[in-house]
């Protein structure tokens, strides 16, 4: 079966010796089937992968527009495309819009002030933010950055084609790109914007302040991890992009949608305080703050505690726009590796500043080895280390050997707690890092269930040997809470030295093979 939403990805339903199923008796069984098809975990997961290389590639082309026919900065490409798919969007209620989108014949090339392309795209975005509730100091925020580019700028200039450079982008943006937002179901936009070229963006001294995006499978594991559900206050101590908060709020959404599938007002209550209330991130650098803050409202409305400040000494533990304490239960993060202890100096900070829950961190692991061995001591004094998953080595870009730490906030370590450590350095994906491929990633067959083994491991429920074995390739062990330098699974696999019959046999094969080799070597079978 195809569907109009996704004609190029044919869903299999069953297999049928005749037409019988399309009989009138037979309809209600069959779009049952097709539902449950459509939400079946593995088809969700198949459309994500797609989605993500079918957006990936529009992007890829359209970076390469903007770079080549329009010679855009790099600085400025992702607040166009941004403006402008905001733009192009609108906002709806239900099926009608409160704010419509802008088309872009109506862009007619005007350079009377104020009355410009780029003036008439920034006021639908303004009207946009206003619709969407975003607070007034946020909009002001987002408007004022995305004016130098937007408005003052050669771009509103007509060309010889009688439009300007901003109304054709405008066009390409929404002909090519708009519909791909729309039908698509991918959860992370600006990140993949930043992920297709990272120099879209001009990060001051990037390499120090280690801006590295996390993979939306990861950032959906961590937040499993940390069994976020609806009632959970998630933040973000290092944001980026705001992956993790993204991750976390559909999470929190779904869980949200089956509990109150029975009150729909109860619900539309429960989304607007997820989205409000239950989010907050805290990213230093003004670019990436302001992406944070555009991708969370194009991913839906999440932006109204986003704050740009140093976590480490300016952040008090509020929401962004009142004197209030977050009473945060889930910690999510991927730190800048260069701060104090390859920046697990943020999670001993954040957790100070939370009484229960859940965190989940993932860092270069020589943090949990003795890099950060005074800060491992301190976090354990009133957390729990549960889990240590080492990651694969080429899950980032730059070849860093990373493992995600789960924690349990508010209980210190004692001697005797046991941890999960797991050896996930296969997980079931295949990357590369060629810069024309469609997709970077691919599925072997069996990334999102070893994926959901890793989550059962860490919760201690029943798991698939298929996958994982204790012993072998996952291991439950004590670390010393006293050290700070036990952390990493490697440190943890038990080899057990005791010899079996194979062993014997073959080392008697091997010393019977030598022997012989060194009579034929030295001539003695002829009798010499």
């Amino acid at each position: 079966m195809v569907t109009v939403k996704n004609p190029e990805l044919p869903i299999f339903i069953g297999k049928y010796k005749d037409l019988s199923f399309l009989d009138k008796s037979n309809t209600t069984k069959l779009f049952q089937e097709i539902a449950d098809k459509q939400e079946d975990p593995e088809e969700l997961h198949r459309r994500s992968i797609r989605d993500e290389a079918k957006l990936d590639a529009i992007l890829k082309n359209l970076n390469q527009y903007l770079h080549d026919q329009k010679g855009i900065l790099p600085a400025q490409r992702i607040f166009v495309v941004s403006a402008s798919l905001m733009a192009s969007i609108g906002v709806k209620d239900g099926e009608k819009y409160k704010v419509a989108p802008l088309e872009p014949q109506n862009l007619k090339g005007s350079d009377e002030e104020k009355a410009t392309d780029g003036d008439l795209i920034l006021n639908k975005v303004s009207s946009a933010l206003k619709a969407r509730k975003i607070p007034e100091e946020k909009q002001k925020q987002i408007t004022n950055a995305l004016k130098n580019t937007l408005v003052y700028n050669n771009l509103n200039k007509k060309s010889t084609t009688g439009m300007s450079p901003i109304a054709e982008i405008y066009k390409k943006i929404y002909d090519e790109l708009r519909p791909a937002y729309q039908t698509t179901n991918v959860n992370d936009f600006t990140g993949r914007l930043f992920n297709v070229m990272n120099s879209w963006v001009d990060v001051p001294d990037g390499g120090a302040n280690d801006v590295v995006l996390t993979p939306r499978y990861v950032t959906h594991l961590m937040a499993e991890l940390c069994e976020v559900d609806m009632n959970s206050y998630v933040w973000d101590w290092a944001l980026g992009l705001g992956g993790f908060l993204i991750s976390a709020m559909n999470i929190m959404l779904s869980d949200a949608q089956e509990r109150l599938k029975n009150s729909p007002e109860e619900y539309r209550k429960k989304e607007f305080k997820i989205k409000h209330e239950q989010l907050l991130g805290i990213e230093l650098l003004p670019d990436i703050y302001m992406l944070a803050v555009l991708n969370m409202i194009l991913m839906g409305d999440g932006s109204s505690n986003i704050v740009n400040e140093n976590s480490l000494t300016e952040y008090q533990g509020n929401y962004a726009y009142q004197d209030k304490k977050f009473e945060a239960n889930v910690f999510l993060l991927n730190p800048p590796y260069s701060a104090e202890g390859n920046g697990l100096i943020f999670v001993q900070k954040a957790f100070e500043k939370m009484k229960s829950g859940k965190g989940a961190v993932i860092i270069q692991d020589s943090a949990g080895s003795g890099r950060a061995t005074e800060i491992c001591k301190a976090i354990l004094k009133n957390n729990r280390l549960i889990g240590s998953i080492r990651m694969p080595a080429d899950l980032f870009k730059a070849s860093v050997q990373t493992s995600i730490y789960v924690f349990e906030v508010g209980k210190k370590h004692k001697k005797d707690d046991q941890v999960k450590f797991i050896d996930f350095s296969d997980d079931g994906y295949a990357r590369t890092n060629r810069k024309k491929a469609i997709s970077n990633l691919k599925d072997t067959g069996t990334a999102n269930l070893r994926y959901k083994e890793i989550v059962r491991i860490v919760r201690g429920q029943e798991v698939n040997p298929k996958f994982y074995k204790l012993g072998e390739n996952y291991f439950v062990d004590c670390i010393n809470p006293q050290a700070g330098n036990d952390w990493n699974v490697n440190q943890h696999k038990k080899i057990d030295t005791t010899p079996t019959f194979d062993d014997f046999r073959n080392t008697v094969a091997n010393h019977l093979a030598w022997e012989v080799d060194t009579i034929m070597k030295s001539g003695d079978f002829l009798g010499k």
